[in-house]
């Protein structure tokens, strides 16, 4: 087989590529709706805030380990900033600042006690989202609250209107994918063309070895949850904006279908490896179940078995090729003894 052909069915992105274009095929031919240009639209529409969050969960799998408090990061920063919108005249910038101080802040305390104590990155990151619901709910009586008047202009953002002559129903994209865009392009620049990229996947992949190599291992992992939290509060206020309005509430639970998708896109949970293009056709592909089953007339309730089984299936393909590198180094150390 070609070494080409080979490397390509040995990557998890491959395979999820395909049940996407398997999946899209099965509902054109089902509702004839799939490739209308609303629901295309719609369906970018709703992964660009969980793609945002997806990158939170690439850089805690890949370098350290659970990160499941973004959502509630994202949640109080943003509720936090929509209070102050709405009873100070602060500008659009110094209210979206506060927002990242505030995020970063959250992602402070939990390098701080990974890093200084070496705890659990789930059990630290599960207390911080727990805190920052407490103070959402507690200390700030969450309540849904419009957008301020200073980021009304970001919250009406459409960079892109489109009504489907098949169906006649319209769809917007908001200007939250060119945020989205952007934030993958620096996390691709950093990833793959800087030092700081390469002592990520180091880091994770082997701690010992990253540190003999002379990585910083602690000040990468600390910076880590530092941009987590910076990029959670930049996907709480895109969501708010897109919604128009801020509620606490549907910030809580978001973390499992997002590390759902990135596992889904060959994220491993041993650290070390993961990509994303993987992210982000995973995120496209539970979106795509979320949104398009319905076409179908499936059942709310039978589409998260659809998805349970998606899960299963993505997991499942991202163990068999991590077991598969893992053999393939002593085979070819063999051959090169021989």
């Amino acid at each position: 087989m070609n070494t080409k052909v080979k490397r390509l069915l040995g990557k998890n992105e491959f395979y999820v590529a395909l049940i996407i274009v398997l999946l899209a095929g099965v509902i054109q031919t089902v509702s004839g709706l799939f490739f209308a240009v609303n629901n295309l639209v719609d369906l970018f529409r709703a992964i660009t805030v969980n793609a945002i969050y997806a990158l939170c969960a690439l850089f805690a799998f890949v370098s350290t380990g659970a990160d499941v408090s973004f959502p509630m990061i994202a949640g109080m920063s943003t509720y936090i900033i929509f209070k102050l919108g709405e009873t100070t005249s602060l500008p659009a910038v110094v209210l979206v600042l506060i927002a990242l101080l505030i995020g970063a802040v959250c992602g402070c305390i939990n390098g701080f006690f990974i890093v200084k104590y070496h705890f659990n990155a789930l059990i630290v990151t599960l207390s911080t989202s727990s805190i920052c619901y407490g103070i959402a709910f507690g200390a700030l009586k969450g309540v849904r609250i419009n957008v301020p008047d200073a980021l009304a202009g970001f919250a009406n953002w459409n960079i892109l209107k489109v009504t489907s002559a098949q169906t006649g129903l319209g769809a917007s994209l908001h200007g939250a994918f060119i945020v989205m865009i952007i934030l993958y392009l620096a996390a691709y620049l950093v990833l793959n063309h800087t030092m700081v990229g390469r002592a990520i996947y180091a880091i994770g992949g082997d701690e010992v070895s990253a540190r003999r190599a002379g990585f910083k291992v602690d000040q990468i992992r600390f910076g880590v949850f530092v941009v987590n939290g910076i990029i959670a509060s930049i996907g709480g206020i895109c969501y708010a904006c897109m919604c128009r309005n801020c509620s606490p509430m549907e910030y809580y639970g978001g973390e499992m279908i997002v590390i759902a998708a990135i596992v889904l896109g060959g994220v491993r949970l041993t650290g070390g490896h993961g990509s994303l293009l993987g992210c982000l056709l995973g995120t496209f592909l539970l979106g795509m179940v979320s949104n398009s089953l319905t076409m179908v007339g499936v059942s709310v309730y039978y589409q998260n078995v659809f998805l349970g089984i998606i899960i299963i299936l993505g997991a499942s393909i991202a163990a068999i090729q991590a077991t598969r590198s893992m053999t393939a180094v002593p085979e070819t150390e063999k051959e090169e003894k021989k």
